[in-house]
């Protein structure tokens, strides 16, 4: 997957279940890494809110 503005990183895709499993509809949004910063996660919080009210109304 090829990096937006800069903002992900590759996505590398699991076949491990985390409970996504339980119910229909559900995801997992994993925010950060071991080469990031709180500050960089918080950032990238504000821009997945807005998508996320967007997505929501």
């Amino acid at each position: 997957m090829k990096c937006i503005l800069g903002l992900f990183r590759p996505i590398i895709l699991r076949k491990s279940r985390y409970n996504q499993h339980v119910t229909t509809g559900t995801t997992i949004i994993e925010v950060g890494a071991t080469g990031n910063t709180l500050d960089q996660c918080v950032n990238s919080m504000k821009y997945l809110a807005n998508v996320l009210a967007e997505v929501t109304k």
